[in-house]
């Protein structure tokens, strides 16, 4: 392949960081066989690269390709794919140079970018060949229905078009954003849907998006934008919408149509460059295809030059609350957006509560994907969390609003460390036991629904049953049958609910004895049982072992975070601030710091978004410019911004700078504001397992046990007690100093199927 010494060169924006490439025209793209002399027989310098994905984890049957070579003449690298020659595509081919690829720079080198079709299933030879060198890479296609690395997918699952009405008896629709609907007439057995392109624009007469029916021309009353490139742009959204892996994704862009389509070698030049992916909330089992994504028309986003991208397996209510399939389904859509818009100079994750999970726990486990995470209403998991919330919901709810058992609500919400006992008893107690097999979401036909007696067989909504591609299944009794389950990592053996509030003088003994000698447990299907429930040891160390509890160490010492708390405990509202003191805590202890987190609190009336994805932006982009030798984790600390660190914000909108702390005894005694003007204005409270001695961690599933001390408590027990005491914890009490039992940090870039696989072991 070769171009002539007199052929026109066009000139493209890659991004709008004005990084420029040389384009090849149509006419060139022929192979030639033009002898070229001394140099046919010189070997220059040859390699190649994969920039949409890593090698072994392709799917669709396309790649985006950078071939590095030394040009000596005018001939380029010629290809062929499975041993047949290969030209290609005119609309996804340019030629870079180092600095226009975003690599070291070297004068010499020039760098093919172009993008691959027609890979067949499985493994792929690509070579490259040039003036007598020649190199070959290895390209794993998977298709683009998934799955790539979560194992067998998830069923019954139900598509768009067969979701259960909602509420009201209405149809439940995918709406694109432009007012129109999807069309699900040719949805198909695995709920792929044809791909299509609609524009959308903002007026200054309108505060939505308006459709742009006719993209060849523009409308009169479209407004500019100015990106954060410092380009005026007209502000006209492109916004892609189609299925991959069992997920409706959506990509929305700044592009002007009459500039005809963007692509990977000619990037649309209203783009900053940046890519955000949108996580939605939630956490059920899954089962369906969903109707909705992490939004993709977020203005403000969309005005300073950002794509965005999501699907419907991102949504956490959606998705299954099964990260893998988050991680996976992340990973190929971020994959074909590089494919059909150029190569992210970084990508951020963005989203609360089950979006914030997300994050979190991708970046911990699949490091990679996400260069930034910007969090909201944080979790640190699902599983970690559903301790606390289930064991409210459950057991302590049950006790608490026993009559016979008279106690008052200061007392009910004390022994959680709660602000009001409205958090356990209405706004946990009343939402579905995501632990349970019951809790099935309205989107799932009811006659698909797991019962032990009438339906065995159904679709069971723990969100282990919905993990059992990690978690596995076991056999378990249920109503004279034996059935395969997914086991739960869940325990409480040994766990002295109320300790430390009866050690601060806030209960009494005799209270506290009762309330351990009652608490119980659960079996299998979340059914109360007067036992204390014993987790299944595989799903602990699975638990652990594969990410699904998150750590500070493996992917979470690689991103810097920024985690953006609204104020919401004096509502009682779980979305509880301790969440975020937790997961930091996590860091702390396995990095030594958390100087990579930071926590920015404030009433839920203001909005912090846009100035954190600045600072997160400006964060990435100093990371990305130290080119020193240094540890990643020193070079994110290094380069976080001056003007970026823990702060909260009173009602006058004031910025109080002070390191977000936290103290169960002030908790417990309602002192925090004596030490943190941020913790007087917005105070964080506790829950079940760290009034009962647990670490600020939380992320102890089975404690190990020890001998009853009797000089761990702050009272006298009288011998009848003690015998009491030891009756209640025949096996000893959690020592909260060691690790839990199995506990261990994740493995990372596993992939599922009969057993784990590292990927890059």
């Amino acid at each position: 392949m070769k171009i002539t010494k007199n052929e026109t060169v066009s000139i493209a924006r890659l991004s709008s960081s004005k990084i420029r490439a040389r384009l090849l025209s149509g006419a060139v793209l022929a192979l030639t066989m033009t002898a070229c002399g001394q140099s046919e027989q010189t070997p220059v310098e040859l390699s190649m690269s994969v920039r949409s994905s890593v090698p072994h984890l392709v799917s669709g049957g396309n790649a985006l390709v950078d071939i590095r070579f030394q040009p000596r003449d005018f001939r380029v690298p010629e290809l062929t794919l499975n041993n047949q020659a290969i030209s290609p595509d005119p609309g996804s081919f340019a030629i870079l140079t180092e600095a226009d690829a975003n690599a070291d720079t070297n004068p010499d080198i020039r760098i093919m970018r172009t993008l691959i079709h027609g890979l067949q299933p499985g493994a792929n030879t690509l070579t490259a060949s040039l003036h007598g060198s020649e190199t070959q890479i290895t390209l794993v296609n998977y298709p683009i229905s998934g799955p790539v690395i979560s194992g067998q997918q998830q069923t019954p699952y139900v598509c768009l078009s067969a979701l259960a009405p909602d509420s009201r008896g209405n149809a439940r629709r995918f709406a694109i954003g432009n007012g129109e609907f999807l069309d699900t007439a040719d949805q198909r057995e695995d709920c792929s849907l044809p791909t299509r392109v609609d524009y959308v624009y903002r007026s200054g007469a309108s505060e939505n998006f308006l459709p742009l029916r006719n993209p060849s021309q523009l409308p009169s009353d479209v407004i500019s934008t100015q990106t954060s490139e410092g380009i005026e742009v007209p502000f006209i959204v492109r916004l892609e919408t189609g299925t991959i892996n069992r997920a409706i994704y959506q990509v929305a862009i700044l592009h002007n149509p009459q500039n005809g389509e963007p692509s990977a070698a000619r990037p649309s030049e209203s783009w900053n460059g940046r890519l955000v992916y949108s996580y939605g909330g939630g956490c059920e089992a899954g089962y369906f295809q969903g109707n909705t994504t992490g939004g993709v028309l977020r203005e403000s986003m969309l005005a300073q030059g950002y794509a965005i991208a999501s699907s419907t397996l991102n949504v956490n209510a959606q998705g299954g609350c099964n990260d893998v399939l988050s991680a996976e389904t992340t990973m190929m859509v971020k994959e074909h957006f590089t494919e059909q818009y150029g190569v992210p100079i970084h990508t951020i994750g963005t989203g609360g509560s089950g979006g914030a999970m997300q994050q979190l726990l991708i970046a911990g486990a699949y490091p990679g994907i996400l260069d930034g995470l910007l969090i909201s209403m944080t979790f640190p998991d699902a599983v970690t969390y559903f301790t606390d919330s289930q064991e409210c919901s459950g057991p302590w709810r049950r006790y608490a609003n026993d009559p016979d058992n008279a106690l008052d609500e200061e007392t009910r919400a004390l022994i959680g460390g709660w602000p009001n006992w409205y958090l356990c008893d209405q706004s946990l107690g009343l939402r579905p036991d995501r632990i349970s097999p019951f809790g099935c979401s309205g989107e799932i036909p009811a006659m698909m629904h797991y019962h032990p007696q009438t339906n065995p067989g159904g679709a069971r909504c723990s969100i282990y049953d919905g993990m059992r591609n990690i978690f596995g299944e076991k056999l378990y009794s249920s109503i004279n049958a034996t059935r395969p389950f997914a086991p739960s990592p869940h325990d409480n053996v040994g766990v002295q609910y109320g300790l430390m509030a009866m050690n601060q003088g806030l209960i009494d003994k005799s209270l506290f004895l009762d309330i351990n000698e009652k608490f119980g447990g659960w079996d299998i299907d979340f059914q109360p049982t007067s036992a204390r429930t014993e987790a299944d040891a595989d799903a602990i160390r699975i638990a652990y072992d594969t990410g699904r509890i998150t750590n500070g160490t493996a992917g979470l010492s690689r991103v810097p975070i920024i985690d953006d708390r609204p104020y919401l405990d004096h509502e009682g509202n779980f979305h509880a601030s301790i969440y975020s003191f937790v997961t930091r805590a996590r860091l702390e202890r396995d990095n030594g710091h958390a100087d990579n987190y930071v926590i920015r609190r404030h009433a839920s009336s203001l909005s912090l978004a846009d100035e954190n994805l600045t600072l997160m932006n400006r964060w990435l982009d100093a990371i990305k410019a130290d080119s020193s030798n240094r540890p990643l984790l020193e070079r994110i600390v290094a380069a976080r911004p001056a003007d970026l660190a823990d702060d909260c914000f009173d009602e006058n909108g004031e910025r109080i700078v002070e390191p977000a702390v936290f103290d169960l005894t002030s908790v417990l005694n309602k002192t925090q504001g004596e030490q943190s003007r941020c913790n007087a204005l917005f105070p964080p409270h506790a829950g079940l397992r760290l009034v009962a001695g647990a670490p600020l961690t939380n992320d102890i599933m089975k404690c190990s046990l020890k001998p009853i001390d009797y000089d761990d408590y702050r009272v006298e027990f009288t011998s009848e007690e003690k015998q009491r005491l030891e009756t209640i914890f025949p096996q000893g009490v959690c020592d909260w100093e060691q690790p839990g039992q199995h506990q261990n940090s994740n493995q990372t870039w596993l992939s599922f199927g009969p057993s784990p696989v590292n990927l890059y072991r």
